[in-house]
C-alpha cells in the first residue's frame, strides 16, 4: 500500500473528489506512524484519526497496483516531478530504494525524496537508485525551539545535510518552516547559508494542525512571512548578498534597496509563489481556499502581486536607501 495527497489521487483518476487546484508534482507518502514526535506533525501521534494528513492535507491509501497503472500515465496528466515521502522507520533506507527502482520503472519524471537518512553512503545510494533531489528537512530554524519541537540536534541534522551538499552538489534540498520561534535574522542567516551550499529551500509556514501538541498556536503574521519569502528570493537570484539587509532588533527593517527597485523586483510575484524543487507547487498545504494565502500555487495576478509588495512595505516599515 502507498499513500498519495487526495490532489494527486484526483488528478490521476484513482478518486472522484473535484479540487479547487490540482497539483504539479504527483505526491505520494510512503508509512505510518512515524518514529519521530514533532509537535507540528499528525504521523508521529500515533492517533488513527489524524494520521491520514500531512500539513493540512489528506492522504489516502492506495494498492500499489493501482497507483502504478495510473503512474504509467502520469506524463499525460502535465505533472511535472514526483516526490516521495517517507515517515521515519526503523527499517532503513532499502524499502525506500526498492520504491525508488518501482516509480522510476513507470515514469521519466524526475523524483525528489523527503526521508530519514543516517550518512551520505545512503544519500548516494538513493541518488543511484534514481532519486534526483533528496530532502534533509530541517524544519525548525532557531536550535532550542528544535530541540523542544523535533528532539535531537539540529547541528546533527545540518551538518548532515551540508555534507551531503559537498558529496552530491545540487542534489540536496531541504524544508524550513517559518513561525516557530526563529527571528527573521535567524531565518535569512540560515537561508543563506544554505543557499551558498546549493541547497535548494522549500519555505512553509507553519500550521497548527488539530490533534498535534501544537494546535492551539497561530500561524505566523502575513508580513512576517512575506519578509522571508522576498528574501530568500532576492538571496537565491542574486540581487543581494547577506550584508545588504538591515536588521532592528533581528527584525529585518531594509533589503539594502531603493523602494521602487525593491517593487520592480518583486512585481512578478515569483517570491511569494511555492518554493522548491521545480515543478512543486503544494496547493492549500499552509492555506486554506478564500483564507490568507502564504505560499501561492500559481502565478499570481497583478493585484496579488501588488498586495503581497504592499503587505511587506507597508506591515513591516522596510526602510528604503538612497543608492
Amino acid at each position: 500500500m502507498i499513500r498519495l495527497s487526495a490532489g494527486t489521487a484526483a488528478l490521476l483518476g484513482l478518486s472522484t473528489n473535484r479540487m479547487d487546484a490540482y497539483p504539479t508534482t504527483a505526491y505520494l507518502l510512503s508509512g505510518k506512524s512515524c518514529q519521530m514526535k514533532c509537535a507540528f506533525c499528525p504521523q508521529g501521534t500515533g492517533e488513527n484519526e489524524i494520521l491520514n494528513r500531512l500539513g493540512r492535507i489528506n492522504w489516502p491509501e492506495y494498492a500499489w497496483d493501482e497507483v502504478e497503472k495510473a503512474l504509467k500515465k502520469i506524463e499525460s496528466k502535465g505533472l511535472e516531478r514526483i516526490c516521495l515521502q517517507s515517515v521515519r522507520h526503523s527499517e532503513g533506507v532499502e524499502p525506500l530504494i526498492d520504491i525508488v527502482k518501482r516509480v522510476k520503472n513507470l515514469s521519466n519524471l524526475p523524483l525528489s525524496l523527503s526521508a530519514w537518512i543516517e550518512n551520505e553512503k545512503e544519500a548516494a545510494a538513493l541518488i543511484d537508485a534514481g532519486v534526483d533531489k533528496i530532502s534533509v528537512s530541517i524544519d525548525v530554524i532557531n536550535p532550542s525551539a528544535f530541540k523542544g519541537i523535533k528532539g535531537g540536534s539540529q547541528k546533527d541534522r545540518l551538518e548532515l545535510l551540508l555534507k551531503c551538499a559537498e558529496k552530491l552538489p545540487g542534489r540536496m534540498s531541504t524544508h524550513l518552516i517559518c513561525g516557530l520561534g526563529e527571528t527573521e535574522y535567524e531565518a535569512l542567516k540560515m537561508i543563506d547559508m544554505l543557499l551558498k551550499a546549493n541547497i535548494t529551500i522549500a519555505l512553509f509556514a507553519f500550521v497548527p494542525l488539530k490533534g498535534t501538541a501544537m494546535e492551539s498556536l497561530q500561524p505566523p503574521p502575513v508580513d512576517f512571512y512575506r519578509r522571508i519569502q522576498a528574501g530568500h528570493y532576492l538571496l537565491k537570484q542574486g540581487k543581494i548578498d547577506f550584508n545588504s539587509f538591515g536588521f532592528d532588533n533581528e527584525r529585518l527593517a531594509s533589503f539594502g534597496l531603493k523602494e521602487e527597485v525593491l517593487k520592480e523586483i518583486l512585481s512578478g510575484g515569483e517570491a511569494f509563489q511555492t518554493s522548491g524543487c521545480t515543478g512543486c507547487n503544494r496547493p492549500y498545504y499552509n492555506e486554506r481556499p478564500g483564507k490568507t494565502t502564504y505560499n501561492y500555487h500559481r502565478p499570481l495576478s497583478k493585484n496579488e502581486s501588488r498586495e503581497a509588495v504592499l503587505q511587506l512595505l507597508e506591515s513591516s516599515k522596510i526602510k528604503s536607501v538612497s543608492r
